[in-house]
């Protein structure tokens, strides 16, 4: 019973080991060793575009966002105030960001509103921060003035995309760590699971000595009497 509890133990720990590994080394490799993580939208609308505090403001972090306009079109992109960019957007339709999805690393939209879209934003003298163009156009947003909202509009044609990038070092390092924890305990789940069997140590198979065969030439012949001694000298005689 206690060796089934102690693989199933391993069993878990080697899934538990692999999905964490795994999980680590993508987001790893996804962030970069900047630590960046990028999630854009291509809207299919030509309405405004709305990042509200609840998306632009959720990490201590810069955010930098940058629009790229249809070919022949413009963008233009302003901060402002919460609660004056709800006044001058009112009813009007505009698609707003709602958060990101971290598998696809895209930015998710709903629509909202319901009247005309809203024109001649960059008219008002509400926004702190401001820019447009025919080219991509980039803003950076920093946290020591959140809350903010971010109004993005387009003339010509739809967006061809929108990037909302944040970048914390840590994160890169967060996600190898990971990785090197899941491989541990992967290794350990799988000691666990699987145990090595002892082994010992044999030499090379020794074939048995035969026992040794007595050689006739060897064996006296009963029939043969044996020779006599012969009579011992008598000891003068030897010394003579």
């Amino acid at each position: 019973m206690l060796t089934f509890l102690t693989r199933l133990v391993g069993v878990l720990l080697a899934l538990v080991g692999l999905a964490l590994t795994v999980l680590g080394g993508w987001f790893a490799t996804e962030l970069g060793t900047s630590g960046t993580a990028q999630f854009t939208v291509r809207p299919a609308t030509s309405d405004p575009i709305v990042i509200r505090p609840e998306v632009l403001n959720r990490v201590d972090a810069d955010v930098v966002v940058t629009a790229t306009p249809a070919a022949g079109g413009r963008v233009w992109m302003a901060l402002a105030n919460p609660s004056d960019a709800t006044a001058v957007l009112g009813d009007s339709r505009h698609t707003r960001v709602t958060g990101v999805d971290v598998r696809d690393w895209l930015l998710t939209t709903r629509s909202a509103g319901s009247g005309d879209a809203a024109e001649g934003l960059g008219v008002a003298d509400l926004w702190r921060q401001q820019d447009q163009g025919d080219l991509p156009v980039t803003l950076t947003v920093e946290q020591a003035e959140a809350p903010e909202t971010l109004v993005v509009a387009s003339e010509g044609g739809p967006l061809r995309s929108l990037t909302f990038a944040v970048t914390d070092k840590t994160w890169f390092v967060e996600a190898v760590v990971a990785a090197l924890v899941g491989l541990f305990v992967l290794v350990v789940g799988v000691l666990l699971a699987w145990p090595r069997r002892p082994t010992h140590p044999s030499g090379p198979d020794v074939p048995p000595v035969p026992p040794a065969t007595p050689d006739p030439a060897d064996t006296p012949d009963p029939a043969v009497a044996p020779e006599p001694d012969p009579e011992p000298r008598d000891p003068e005689e030897a010394t003579r």
